[in-house]
C-alpha cells in the first residue's frame, strides 16, 4: 500500500511517535494491518479540526466578520457574504456558504508554498491565517515570509491605529455627513511626518457623467459598487482640507499591538475587492467600522438604525470601553486652510487686522512694506503669517505662477524668510470634539399656541441631522441640513401635518474675514411637502425650493444674511405653482448654550390669487444638556403660532 503524501506532512511532524503508539502492538506483528492502521491515525491527525469543528468555527462570530458576512438572503446558510463574488473566496460557494469557505481556507493555508509566496493563502488571508492559528486549527502550520504584506505595512512597524473623521462639506451630496478613514500610524520614529501613514478609505465607484438626481437615487438603491483602497495620508489631508476645506479630526485606538496586526492584516485581505455601495447604511462608515469592529469587544456602529453617520461611529467610539480604558485614546486636530486662516484672523488684535486688510486689499509691494515696518516685529510676523494663510486659502490648485495672487503670496513667503523666528506657538485645537458631540436624530414634543385653531401639542422629528442653531464643530457653523423631517400638530381634536420634508440644505459661508475672495457665498436647497401657511389645516404642498445669496459676520458671535431665490410647488388653494423671493436672516449665539435665529422672507406670487405674502419667524433654542435643549419659536404668516417644545438628540 502507497500512502499518499498529505499537504502538509512538516506541519505534524512532532506528532509522528504518539501517532505509532497509538497502534496497537499485534498491528506491529502484521505488516498490513500496521500499514493500515498508521496511514489511518497519521490521515486522522493530519486532517486537522473535526467536522464538527469546522463547523463550530465557521458560525464563529469573528469567522462571519472575517469573510464579511450578513444575515439574510436566499441561501441555505442564512448568510450571504457582502463582497461580490471574485477571488475574495476560495470555495466555489463561498460568497453564501461560511462552512465551505473555511474548509476551503484551511486547506489552501496548509498547502505548501510552491512559486510566489505573496499568491500563497496565507499572504492574500494572513487575517483569516492568524485568526485560525489561534483556534488551534492550524496547530504546527508553519508561516511563511509574505513580501508584498509586509512592505505594505512598513516591515511590520505600524504601532497603532486611528479612525480619522472628515467634517461634512455641502458643496457634494456625497460628503454632506463628513467621512471616515483608518490611518495606520507608522512607529518608524519622530522623524517620519503622519502624512506619510498609509490610509484605508471605502468609497463608492461613481461612473464619469453621473448627475446629482442620478447620484442619489443609485446610492440610495445599491446601484454603484464600491471597495476599498489605501494610499497616504496626505493625499487625504490636501483633498479634504485644502481643496474642499473640511478640518479633519484622528482618534488614535487604544488596541493591542495584537489587535493592530490582526485590523491591519484584515485591511489587506479587503483591498481591491467589490462590494455595494449603499449611501444611508452600509456606506463608508459601515464598512470602516466593519474593519475596526474584527477585534473582540470592539462595537462602534450605531445598532438598529436604517442609517449610519460617519460621526455616530466616533461619538459611539468615545463611549465605548475596551480593555478598561476609553477605546478613542489620543486625539489631533488637522485644520483646513480655511480654518486656519480664520483662526489666525481671530488671533489678530485690532491693528494688525487693519494692517491686514490694507495688504490684502493695496496693489504694490512698497504700500506693503510702508505698512508692514509700522508695526512691531511680532505684529509682523502675525499679519504675514496670516495673510501667507490667507494666500493660500484663495488659490485654486491650478493657479498660474504668473498670477496676480501667486506674485503676492511669493512677495509674502519672501518678506517672511527675512524675520527672525516666532515663538512656537501649538495649534489651537476646540475643547470639544466631533467624538463629543451630541447625537445626529431629533425628536421635540411641544406646546403649541396658534391665533386660528387655539392650543394644542406639536411632534417634531428629524432623523438627521442639524440645523442652523444646534450645528458644532462637526457640521458647517450657521448653516442646515436635515432629511425626513415630520412637524405633527394635534389641535382642538385636529390632527394636523406641517411638515414632511425630504431634504433641506443652507449652506452659509460666514466671511470671518470680509477680505476680497472671502465672500460668503451662501445657498439654500429644499424638497418635500410643506404647509402654505399655519392659518389652514388642509394646506401641505409638494415644493422645491432654492435661493441664493450673501453672509457676513456681525459682530464677534453672529452672522446676517440676505437671499434671492424662489419655488416651484403645486398648485393648491388657488395659491399657485410660483413664487419668487427675498429674504433676510441673522443668526446669534449669547454665551455658550443661547442660539437665536430671526428671518424675514418676501414672496411674490406670479399665478393664483395671492400675490404679496410675508412671512417672519424668530426662534430662540437653550442647550440644556448634551443630548437634551428647549426652544421657543414664533411664527406669523397670515396668523402667529407660537411653540415652546423640549427636544431630545438619539
Amino acid at each position: 500500500m502507497q500512502l499518499a503524501a498529505p499537504r502538509n506532512c512538516y506541519g505534524y511532524r512532532n506528532m509522528g511517535t504518539a501517532a505509532l503508539r497509538s497502534v496497537p502492538m499485534f498491528c506491529l506483528m502484521n505488516p498490513v494491518l500496521f500499514c493500515r492502521a498508521t496511514a489511518l491515525v497519521l490521515a486522522l491527525l493530519l486532517a486537522g479540526p473535526s467536522l464538527a469543528d469546522n463547523r463550530e468555527l465557521s458560525a464563529n462570530e469573528t469567522w462571519l466578520k472575517l469573510v464579511n458576512y450578513e444575515p439574510g438572503g436566499n441561501a441555505p446558510s442564512g448568510f450571504l457574504s457582502a463582497a461580490q463574488i471574485g477571488d475574495f473566496f476560495l470555495a466555489d460557494d463561498g460568497q453564501s456558504n461560511p462552512d465551505s469557505e473555511l474548509r476551503a481556507t484551511l486547506a489552501a493555508l496548509r498547502a505548501p508554498l510552491v512559486g510566489d509566496p505573496n499568491e500563497h493563502a496565507q499572504c492574500r488571508y494572513p487575517a483569516r491565517y492568524i485568526w485560525l492559528k489561534k483556534q488551534f486549527a492550524l496547530d504546527g502550520v508553519e508561516g511563511i515570509s509574505c513580501p508584498e504584506f509586509d512592505a505594505w505595512i512598513y516591515g511590520q512597524e505600524t504601532a497603532s491605529l486611528s479612525i480619522v473623521f472628515v467634517t461634512g462639506y455641502l458643496g457634494n451630496p456625497a460628503s454632506y455627513y463628513g467621512h471616515t478613514l483608518l490611518k495606520f500610524n507608522s512607529s518608524k520614529g519622530e522623524q517620519t511626518s503622519d502624512l506619510l501613514d498609509v490610509t484605508v478609505n471605502y468609497g463608492a465607484i461613481i461612473p464619469p457623467g453621473t448627475g446629482p438626481l442620478n447620484y442619489i437615487y443609485n446610492g440610495a438603491t445599491g446601484g454603484f459598487s464600491a471597495g476599498f483602497s489605501h494610499v497616504e495620508y496626505y493625499f487625504h489631508d490636501y483633498n479634504y482640507g485644502e481643496l474642499e476645506l473640511r478640518d479633519l479630526w484622528e482618534y488614535e485606538l487604544n488596541l493591542t499591538a495584537e489587535e493592530v496586526r490582526f485590523v491591519v492584516a484584515h485591511a489587506w485581505e479587503v483591498l481591491g475587492h467589490e462590494y455595494v455601495y449603499y449611501f444611508f447604511r452600509r456606506n463608508c462608515a459601515y464598512r470602516m467600522a466593519e474593519l475596526v469592529e474584527i477585534v473582540d469587544g470592539v462595537d462602534i456602529i450605531p445598532p438598529r438604525r436604517a442609517w449610519t453617520i460617519p460621526q455616530s461611529v466616533v461619538t459611539r467610539g468615545a463611549e465605548s470601553v475596551h480593555h478598561g480604558k476609553p477605546l478613542l485614546g489620543n486625539v489631533k486636530r488637522y485644520p483646513s486652510r480655511q480654518s486656519t486662516f480664520y483662526e489666525k484672523f481671530r488671533s489678530l488684535n485690532g491693528v494688525e487686522r487693519d494692517a491686514l486688510r490694507d495688504i490684502a486689499r493695496g496693489s504694490g509691494e512698497q504700500n506693503d512694506a510702508t505698512i508692514l515696518t509700522s508695526l512691531p516685529v511680532t505684529s509682523r510676523q502675525r499679519v504675514i503669517d496670516a495673510l501667507i494663510d490667507y494666500y493660500q486659502y484663495l488659490m485654486p490648485k491650478d493657479e498660474p505662477q504668473d498670477s496676480e495672487l501667486s506674485r503676492k503670496y511669493r512677495s509674502m513667503l519672501t518678506y517672511r524668510f527675512g524675520l527672525p523666528p516666532a515663538a512656537h506657538t501649538p495649534s489651537s485645537t476646540l475643547a470639544l470634539g466631533p467624538a463629543d458631540d451630541r447625537a445626529p436624530g431629533y425628536i421635540s414634543l411641544g406646546f403649541v399656541d396658534n391665533d386660528s385653531f387655539g392650543s394644542g401639542v406639536s411632534i417634531r422629528i428629524r432623523p438627521v441631522y442639524y440645523d442652523a442653531l444646534d450645528s458644532s464643530v462637526s457640521h458647517v457653523p450657521n448653516s442646515e441640513l436635515s432629511m425626513g423631517e415630520v412637524v405633527l400638530e394635534s389641535i382642538d381634536g385636529k390632527f394636523l401635518v406641517r411638515q414632511a420634508s425630504l431634504f433641506r440644505v443652507e449652506s452659509v459661508n460666514g466671511s470671518v474675514s470680509g477680505l476680497p475672495g472671502d465672500n460668503g457665498r451662501s445657498w439654500t436647497l429644499g424638497i418635500g411637502l410643506i404647509e402654505q401657511s399655519p392659518s389652514c389645516n388642509n394646506c401641505l404642498v409638494a415644493r422645491f425650493e432654492g435661493d441664493i445669496g450673501r453672509s457676513m459676520p456681525i459682530g464677534g458671535n453672529s452672522t446676517a444674511g440676505v437671499y434671492i431665490g424662489g419655488a416651484v410647488q403645486d398648485n393648491r388653494n388657488d395659491n399657485g405653482n410660483l413664487f419668487v423671493r427675498g429674504s433676510a436672516y441673522w443668526n446669534g449665539a449669547i454665551g455658550q448654550r443661547l442660539r437665536l435665529r430671526a428671518r424675514y422672507e418676501s414672496r411674490y406670487h406670479l399665478d393664483g390669487r395671492l400675490r404679496f405674502e410675508d412671512v417672519m419667524s424668530v426662534e430662540a433654542r437653550v442647550e440644556l444638556s448634551r443630548g437634551w435643549d428647549t426652544r421657543l419659536r414664533v411664527q406669523k404668516n397670515i396668523t402667529t403660532e407660537v411653540s415652546l417644545s423640549l427636544g431630545y438628540y438619539w
